[in-house]
């Protein structure tokens, strides 16, 4: 008896040549609506799945495979006499190959906008049953949903004379129930996006492997970057060695610094913190302010641009040793240049680049979820809680330094001027430690303190860090507020001849 191939795909990329090619070894297909009229159109001989039902399709296709003859043909245990008995009692056979692919509820529902009473017509019931009925019964039934394994089964078919392996099969189920869970899950957001503002009682995560990484934090540690299906990432590396697990991260970083600004910004990270930041009159300008923060700490760091790169740019860049450079995009002859350095990785973002609004990760055998920290800011905002004013050039440092210090690990310090990051202190367990640690930089970079501010990503328990900070060089204050010793704060400001505002909000980082 020849095998029989039960066909019905909304997407039918490849279709006419599978259809062929299960012909030729002896496939006999079943098939329904426009499927079957396209296989019929390429003189493929075909069965109407009505003529083994006895029905035809109703409630405007609602329903047309959904019937004993199809499911039973489909989950029949071939070990199982019983099973066969009642398939030949109800004048059915057994099915051994089920190729379906589902309505695309993504591409016509979610991304078209549709209203609900719309969008649920792309909702696909008896796809994913056929498809999950095939994929439990895989010992006897192969199914496939994705047009890319048409060739790889044919070849599989071929390389065993038909009798593919119980491994393979497994492998055709296991796709399958990935790509239901995944159907079912957006269907699931769809339904109650509009009915959640916060956080979803429950999360899934159903993401693809993109690539998997040589390690992880470390050598030891294995390491791999998974997206969302179908989700476009809009970013793209042009050259360059595959990036490390720590480059991603640091990536976002770069990104993410310089796209919080509207002038034209250069950011440079070194294991997770920004060592250096500036803005300029052009691209060259910016990058050279932000190396002078950190002279030292920049070789080898991530260099981010909101401004597209050009040759004049590239010069520079090739000449020290970078891991990698982020930016819009890269001009012609900058591409030419960078060539020179094979291993330096050049990431282009799309203008529509946005990363996640919710940001997850594993603690104490559960997982932590957050919003991401994108508090919208607006200096004039801030409460001016000392007798003294900012100065207007002390004011555009305020805000470059608070938009920067949600960047820096805590306990973090930033010390700016009015267009770059004159140092940082971070990730000490003491914020007096941060201070210092700033001081001591700027002492080896030699950058002035002149009109220089500080700011803090949480407030002061106490008034130490602003007498440093003042005997330093620093005329003003940026940071949260909300101590109960603010007044301690504002009276050493006060005293010290400072202008300090509060921003009523804090970006601790960890």
């Amino acid at each position: 008896m020849n095998k029989k191939a039960l066909i019905s795909v909304w997407d039918k990329t490849g279709i006419v040549e599978f259809s062929k090619s299960l012909v030729e070894r002896g496939f006999e297909i079943l098939s329904t609506g426009g499927t079957k009229s396209l296989l019929e159109q390429n003189d493929i001989p075909v069965t109407s799945v009505s003529d083994l039902t006895g029905f035809g399709s109703i409630m405007d296709g609602r329903v047309k495979t959904l019937h004993p003859k199809v499911f039973g043909g489909i989950l029949a245990d071939r070990k199982n006499n019983s099973h066969i008995s009642d398939l030949l009692a109800m004048d059915a056979f057994e099915i051994d190959l089920v190729v379906v692919n589902l309505y695309p509820f993504v591409e016509q529902a979610i991304e078209k906008k549709l209203p609900i009473n719309k969008a649920i017509e792309f909702i696909d019931i008896g796809g994913p049953s056929m498809l999950r009925a095939a994929a439990k019964n895989h010992e006897s039934v192969i199914p496939l949903c994705d047009s890319s394994d048409y060739e790889d089964f044919i070849s599989k078919f071929d390389n065993s004379n038909g009798q593919i392996s119980i491994e393979h099969r497994q492998q055709y189920a296991t796709k399958i129930f990935e790509i239901t869970t995944q159907y079912d899950m957006q269907i699931s957001s769809y339904l109650k996006s509009d009915k959640n503002e916060g956080l979803a009682d429950k999360i899934t995560i159903n993401a693809v492997k993109k690539d998997e990484l040589r390690y992880g934090e470390n050598p030891h540690q294995k390491a791999a970057f998974y997206t969302l299906k179908d989700n476009d990432n809009s970013w793209s590396q042009l050259q360059g060695k595959q990036l490390s697990y720590n480059n991603y991260t640091d990536i976002e970083s770069a990104f993410s610094i310089v796209n919080d600004f509207e002038q034209i910004s250069c950011s440079i990270i070194k294991h997770a913190n920004p060592c250096g930041f500036a803005i300029g009159d052009n691209t060259v300008e910016a990058f050279e302010r932000a190396v002078s923060s950190d002279p030292v700490s920049y070789f080898g760091g991530i260099v981010g641009f909101n401004s597209i790169v050009e040759i004049e740019l590239a010069e520079i860049l090739v000449k020290p040793f970078l891991e990698c450079i982020v930016a819009p995009d890269f001009d012609d002859q900058s591409l030419e240049i960078f060539k020179s350095k094979k291993n330096l990785r050049l990431i282009k973002t799309s203008k529509g680049f946005t990363l996640s609004n919710k940001m997850i990760k594993n603690a104490l055998g559960g997982y932590l979820v957050q919003d991401r920290d994108q508090l919208s800011f607006d200096i004039n905002n801030c409460d001016v809680v000392t007798k003294l004013k900012p100065a207007p050039n002390e004011i555009n440092a305020l805000e470059l330094g608070w938009k920067l210090v949600k960047y820096v690990k805590s306990n973090a310090i930033v010390f700016a001027n009015d267009n770059q990051v004159l140092a940082a202190g971070a990730g000490q367990m003491s914020r007096v430690d941060s201070v210092k640690n700033a001081i001591r930089k700027i002492s080896e970079t030699g950058l002035s303190l002149e009109g220089a501010i500080m700011a803090s990503d949480a407030f002061f328990p106490f008034p130490d860090c602003i007498e440093i900070a003042a005997k330093a060089g620093i005329k003003s204050i940026i940071q949260p507020g909300g101590s109960i010793k603010d007044s301690d704060a504002i009276d050493v400001a006060d005293d010290l001849g400072l202008s300090m505002l509060f921003t009523k909000a804090r970006h601790f980082y960890h």
